[in-house]
């Protein structure tokens, strides 16, 4: 297992919130936090029928690689070590891949985020990892309460 705490981030509050309890974490075990944001191509699907016109794979990528950089410069800014890490495709396969991939200590991710429609329907991007994801993750609440899965 290597020294990474892998911090996912879709630019929200919960994100953020959830990057603050990584970064603690990260301090403590010497670890390189990995700020990951997706590319979320579900979002290149959707239509103006209730959720607003789709957006292209390069525009959404390159919202994530905003997200992804505000994240480390944040990490760095609190003196640790860290990477912006860019992805593209569906954010838990993706999370939870790139965890396996980089043998990660960890995940730490927020409860709720900016799907909330998704979330009734398909359910949440951090219940998905949790289930998926081949390391511990770290789940924050909105009210910052912090569970391990």
């Amino acid at each position: 297992m290597s020294d990474i705490v892998i911090i996912p981030t879709d630019g929200s509050e919960y994100a953020d919130n959830a990057a603050d309890v990584g970064f603690d974490l990260a301090r403590k075990s010497g670890a390189t936090v990995h700020a990951l944001s997706v590319g979320d191509t579900s979002m290149t699907h959707r239509s103006s029928i209730g959720a607003g016109p789709g957006k292209t794979s390069e525009e959404v990528t390159e919202i994530a690689a905003e997200w992804a950089e505000e994240l480390a410069e944040a990490a760095r800014s609190a003196g640790l070590d860290a990477e912006a890490v860019v992805r593209t495709g569906i954010p838990a396969e993706e999370i939870a891949d790139y965890a396996a991939e980089t043998d990660a200590s960890m995940v730490v991710m927020g409860t709720a985020g900016r799907s909330g429609f998704e979330r009734r329907i398909v359910g949440s991007t951090t219940d998905k990892v949790v289930s998926t994801a081949p390391v511990p993750v770290v789940t924050v609440r909105p009210d910052g309460a912090v569970d391990a899965a």
